[in-house]
């Protein structure tokens, strides 16, 4: 369309000064007219933008979604702080509707003027849910029958539509979409990757791939109703489960998109997320894990701590994996910091849940110098060499060696649906064996960083050898793998409370992506371990142990006292975890009737809370 940016494709601006030359004329007439750029350009940025976005990554996955879902922290704490900041909750809505919907509707518009066109229709139609599933996931009531129909109609300013109807329409189109593509009169004429018009995985030719993943998402948005609405929800699950052409059932039908490293970090097709971890797009992003997460993980001896978890040290202006083994002395993943008043060496320690920084990275209190110590946020930050005491008092991060430019991106993995299965199992009574679907999660959940080639496999076996080298030389991965499946197993029959344990893994699995984090907590209010309300009483504050020096320095017995410092201070919702984004604050301005009458109607349907960001949606537990 007319007003598209110009870096889609380095390989566009070319084609796009063609276009924009031969119909300069006509379009001055009509500057609302859409051009001639192939559909296929538009299409795979329909499917390449809402993962490679730097600015949005950083601030809807790093900031707020990830830090909400409590399975990873932030040096910003926003998120975890429960305030509000517009210049971060906004991106998610400014990239979706600002620069991917647009496209999308301009793609079926123009399209549904020529014959044979149907099934080129139906793929923009999937990938439109797959952008706006998200959406409302996080905002709540959104514009979707009217989204992205400035160019197309000139409506600048769309109806809002209310969450129950979003996700009901979605459920239809994808009915209507998976029809299409499942008759042989009209699915031959799609998008390919033979034609580079295809950046969804597997790279196979045809409709199969289109049938799956909108028959995943009907099985999704079924999920997604199970609280508010269950009998619907049960409804469009079945649909999507005993639907012709199947769902996603392993990692080698399951839907991702690939990321190259071409034009920096600020390039179109590398992973958004991961150059905000490296802190390449607006600085330092401390992307942490958090203290809850990495704790369970500690405990479980879970294996994938050697893959995502990693100390960070600077080169040039990113920050990368620590990968100089030689500077570690007795390496131990699996090693707890201390609780309230007690402070251990140990290698990895994840950052508290608050915004007062005294709380959230405080180490100790030193009392002669009255100075509570803080730990670094990457190697030799601080006077302590990393070499000596420095790798004791360091954050543990999400490591870069693993997400970072040229991870995949999973728009709906394997180990999802059988996390999925094996809920709609226990609350749906649909067929199956829940406990099958949930070992199958959880060994594809393990798998998937291998089986999707996702980077850092040198950094974790460099990490396992160190481990082996230093401090447990009988460790080996796969028996590793294969204990922690038959320890989630037992966990699994031993609990009274299975969904507990399908949602524990689930939120595990999902590290790194907050989105779908965010969506699964704020659907079921578990695993239970993430609180829906703190408290001034347990989290406002946080005693660190009190020594008389540095007991990094020398050995020293911690005062009777303790140090009670600032951790949480409640935010803006009084202790109750978000459940939604804000709008925009430009939408509140240049589209008020619309955005206050949604407000007020969510507002009066949700128990009350003094932001709107704690007003629950449609979909949330409640």
């Amino acid at each position: 369309m007319k007003f598209i940016k110009y870096s889609i494709y380095s390989i566009l601006s070319l084609l796009m000064l063609i276009g924009c030359t031969d119909t300069f004329e006509e379009m001055n007439k009509d500057p609302w007219k859409s051009n001639n750029l192939d559909p296929k350009h538009l299409y795979t940025f329909s499917q390449l933008k809402m993962f490679s976005s730097g600015h949005e990554g950083f601030r809807g996955n790093l900031i707020m979604s990830s830090p909400l879902s409590q399975n990873l922290a932030c040096n910003y704490t926003q998120g975890s702080g429960f305030r509000r900041n517009d210049g971060y909750t906004e991106a998610t809505w400014s990239l979706i509707f600002g620069d991917v919907m647009k496209n999308i509707a301009d793609i079926q518009s123009r399209l549904g003027d020529q014959e044979g066109q149907e099934g080129k229709i139906a793929q923009a139609q999937i990938v439109k849910v797959v952008n706006l599933l998200r959406m409302t996931a996080l905002y709540g009531d959104i514009p979707y029958t009217e989204a992205g129909q400035g160019f197309t109609d000139r409506n600048f300013y769309p109806k809002f539509d209310d969450q129950e109807t979003v996700l009901n329409t979605m459920a239809t189109e994808l009915e209507q979409a998976r029809g299409v593509l499942l008759n042989s009169a009209t699915n031959t004429n799609l998008f390919t990757n033979s034609e580079s018009a295809e950046l969804y995985e597997p790279s196979t030719v045809g409709a199969e791939k289109y049938v799956r993943l909108a028959n995943s998402l009907l099985m999704k948005i079924g999920m997604m109703m199970s609280h508010a609405d269950p009998t619907k929800g049960q409804e469009i699950f079945l649909k999507g489960m005993n639907g012709d052409g199947g769902y996603i059932t392993d990692w080698s039908n399951a839907v991702y998109v690939n990321h190259v490293d071409v034009g920096g970090p600020w390039g179109q097709h590398i992973n958004g997320t991961g150059v905000a971890v490296r802190g390449e797009v607006g600085g330092f992003s401390g992307p942490f894990m958090s203290e809850l997460a990495l704790k369970n993980m500690q405990q479980r001896q879970d294996p994938r701590l050697f893959r995502i978890t990693s100390h960070l040290t600077q080169d040039g202006s990113a920050y990368v994996s620590m990968e100089d083994t030689a500077r570690y002395t007795n390496f131990d993943p699996f090693a707890q910091a201390g609780g309230p008043n007690e402070f251990k060496e140990v290698h990895y320690r994840g950052m508290r849940y608050g915004e007062n920084a005294f709380g959230t990275k405080g180490l100790f209190h030193n009392s002669s110098s009255d100075q509570v110590v803080q730990a670094a946020l990457w190697t030799d930050q601080t006077d302590y060499k990393f070499e000596d005491k420095g790798q004791f008092a360091t954050l543990a991060s999400l490591a870069p060696a693993t997400y970072n430019r040229v991870t995949p991106s999973i728009v709906i993995g394997a180990d999802e649906m059988n996390f999925m299965l094996a809920e709609a199992v226990l609350i749906y009574g649909v067929a199956g064996d829940a406990k099958t679907y949930f070992t199958n999660a959880v060994t594809l959940a393990l798998a998937k960083y291998d089986a999707i080639n996702f980077p850092g496999k040198e950094f974790e076996t460099k990490m396992e050898e160190l481990y082996k080298r230093q401090t447990n030389n009988a460790y080996d991965h796969d028996n590793a793998v294969a204990t922690y499946i038959t320890n989630a197993n037992q966990a699994y029959d031993d609990a009274s409370d299975k969904l507990e344990v399908i949602a524990y893994e689930s939120w595990i699995s999902n590290i790194g992506d907050g989105y779908n984090a965010f969506a699964n907590w704020n659907r079921t209010n578990k695993p239970s371990i993430v609180r829906a309300t703190l408290s001034q009483d347990d989290d406002g504050t946080y005693d660190l142990p009190s020594y008389p020096g540095d007991p990094l320095l020398e050995t020293l017995t911690p005062s009777a006292t303790p140090e009670n410092v600032p951790l949480h201070l409640g935010g803006v919702t009084n202790y109750v975890r978000p459940a939604r984004f804000p709008y925009p604050d430009r939408e509140l301005t240049v589209h008020p009737s619309e955005t206050n009458r949604v407000i007020a109607e969510q507002r009066a349907n949700s128990p009350s809370n003094p932001d709107f960001i704690g007003i629950k949606q449609w979909y949330s537990f409640r």
